[in-house]
């Protein structure tokens, strides 16, 4: 599904999942379940490495202002764990 354009209005949509800043702000991030799984492919085993990997693939396809780079990254995180935390290694 990576790089795919959607054929829709309502399909596009579908590639954006909202997540909430920590200081309640709500952001749309586009392919965010693939990001997610392709990280969780990697094994990382370290938060840090984690959060820069997910932020990293993240800014290929979203504008995240520098400023907010590391409200995002907490928030992936979470994401990241709220999704694998009981996916063996």
């Amino acid at each position: 599904m990576q790089g795919e354009k959607p054929c829709c209005p309502a399909a596009a949509a579908r590639m954006v999942k909202k997540l909430t800043l920590p200081d309640g702000f709500q952001v749309g991030i586009l392919n965010l379940e693939s990001i997610l799984k392709e990280v969780a492919d990697l094994k990382l085993a370290d938060d840090e490495a984690i959060k820069k990997e997910l932020l990293q693939r993240v800014k290929i396809y979203n504008y995240v202002a520098f400023a907010a780079d590391n409200d995002y990254s907490e928030t992936l995180l979470k994401e990241y764990k709220r999704q694998y935390a009981g996916v063996k290694k």
